[in-house]
């Protein structure tokens, strides 16, 4: 393992935020992790003592930050911990978190914005088209910074490379040749001079169409809650949640993919201020082994598939009252 090690979500803000940390810590060890799953990794990591670990992009899981505390504890005092992140977190876990490692927190920008903002002096000029890129891709393409680089680079050819990583990745193994694509932009090739990138972006939009289709023809309705449960296709999770508030013209919208015993579920709002992350910390505290949280605008859970109605239920009487 190298000295340094580089851990980030698997999603466009987690890839371009890990990326431009690349540039920071050269021949770095990269991984993809989840919320579910950091604390695991941490344990790993920490066997080999590293000098510096960068994290980004990863939320905390309320549930397993008790976890994630003794996974830092198993590092070397020697060993600098970077925490970048924009998820919402309760003050405690900010507290927490300040004691173990070099946090910067922000919640508004994407974290590939934040991480680009703690290292710039010290990155080549192509990381800020991560960075724009990180934020159309996370829909935080509104901040002061991004309005201001906007006016620096032609915003809508960023857009049109934005979207090509975004459509994409809807069809890349982010475990596998998602690692690809990192060293690639790292290196600074942009999105339209990857061919089979660009091939696989064609092939998402051209499927993304059907799954609206799908979506169209197939969502139901709780109330304020439209949804789509188990579409024949694997990703394009948040795209038909979206697609299912849309076309039930709910508040929010989800998509379901269920297994034997489990729903995961990716959410998303619609004309709406209902926080998400807010109302799945009330509506999951009372639903036993469920996990779940995010942004305001853009959350996901996980729960036993025998209290998936019961969640629903839940979910559409909290909008009702809260919206």
């Amino acid at each position: 393992m190298s000295k340094n090690v580089i851990l980030t979500h698997g999603d466009l803000d987690g890839i371009t935020s890990g990326t431009i940390a690349l540039l920071v810590f050269p021949s770095s060890d990269f991984y993809f992790t989840r919320p579910s799953q950091i604390h695991q990794d941490l344990y790993r990591i920490a066997k080999d003592k590293p000098d510096i670990v960068h994290v980004s992009d990863i939320a905390i899981n309320s549930k397993m930050f008790d976890e994630l505390l003794r996974a830092f504890d198993r590092f070397p005092e020697s060993t600098q911990i970077h925490w970048t992140d924009h998820h919402p977190m309760t003050v405690k876990e900010r507290r927490e978190l300040c004691k173990r490692a070099n946090l910067f927190h922000e919640t508004g920008p994407c974290a590939a914005e934040l991480v680009y903002r703690k290292f710039e002096d010290s990155l080549p000029e192509h990381a800020l088209r991560l960075a724009l890129y990180g934020a159309i891709g996370d829909y935080c393409d509104e901040t002061p910074f991004a309005r201001t680089h906007f006016d620096d680079i032609d915003k809508r050819t960023l857009y049109l490379e934005a979207g090509i990583l975004v459509q994409a990745l809807q069809e890349i193994d982010y475990r596998k040749e998602s690692k690809d694509l990192v060293h690639q932009l790292a290196m600074g090739i942009k999105p339209s001079s990857m061919d089979d990138v660009v091939a696989l972006a064609l092939k998402a939009t051209r499927i993304e169409h059907e799954v609206f289709r799908y979506v169209q023809q197939n969502a139901r309705k709780i109330g304020p809650v439209g949804y789509i449960l188990d579409i024949p296709i694997n990703g394009y999770r948040g795209k038909s949640a979206k697609f299912s508030a849309y076309v039930t013209n709910s508040k929010v919208g989800i998509s379901a993919r269920s297994s034997d015993d489990e729903v995961d579920m990716s959410i998303r709002r619609r004309g709406t201020k209902v926080d998400l992350n807010k109302t799945l910390n009330v509506i999951l505290k009372d639903i036993e082994g469920s996990s779940g949280g995010g942004h305001p605008a853009a959350a996901g859970a996980s729960l036993d598939r025998n209290d998936f109605p019961r969640f629903l239920q839940m979910l559409a009487e909290h909008i009702d009252k809260y919206s």
